[in-house]
């Protein structure tokens, strides 16, 4: 039986996209089931008092080369955000949606938008740019903007935060095995070695 592999993200956060672009690999690999966590790293990081990376200038400057050295690693393009840091509430509210709507698409879709902000350099300041590239990903984007105005969803965007603060959870990515906590996108080998026990 294939074991289930929980992954808490933001699109905000780079180290989140280098992890999404092992996901499918590493699906392959195992056999595991993916489930997306979509939930605000500016909240948990709030909860948890802990400073955002990107307001500590030294702290900037090495992942920026950090994340150019993991991307060469993993053979992938990687173009700096020039927004970040960014508010990333509309699409993680996105993500939360297409859950409901068509959780088949899902995949799809936290793959495209990543691959559109972290690729692409998508202006996600932009209201246009985005609904462009929600079109091009094949989504809706007016019945996406009207489910994110649902309360439930803005709920459950909170409760996402809130698990992952109870969970213990400081930053993200995360991962979750069999209640096992991985954090960061380079502890992706611990994370296989448990879905493959």
């Amino acid at each position: 039986m294939s074991k289930t592999l929980t992954f808490y993200f933001d699109y905000v956060s780079p180290y989140s996209f280098l992890a999404q672009s092992q996901l499918a690999a590493l699906k392959q690999r195992t056999g595991c089931e993916i489930q997306f966590v979509p939930a605000f790293l500016g909240g948990i990081h709030q909860s948890q008092e802990v400073k955002s990376p990107a307001f500590i200038p030294a702290k900037a400057k090495w992942i920026y080369r950090d994340c150019h050295l993991w991307a060469n690693h993993y053979g992938i393009t990687f173009n700096w955000c020039q927004q970040f840091p960014f508010n990333s509430i509309f699409l993680l509210r996105v993500t939360l949606v297409v859950q409901r709507q068509d959780p088949d698409r899902v995949f799809d879709l936290v793959t495209g938008m990543f691959n559109e902000i972290w690729q692409n350099q998508l202006d996600v300041n932009d209201p246009q740019a985005v609904a462009s590239a929600l079109s091009k990903l094949g989504f809706d984007p007016q019945a996406l903007l009207d489910g994110t105005a649902q309360a439930d969803i803005k709920q459950a965007l909170l409760d996402n935060g809130e698990t992952a603060v109870a969970k213990g959870l400081f930053g993200l990515p995360a991962f979750e095995v069999d209640g096992d906590i991985f954090f960061g996108q380079d502890r992706l080998l611990f994370v296989e070695q448990a879905l493959s026990a």
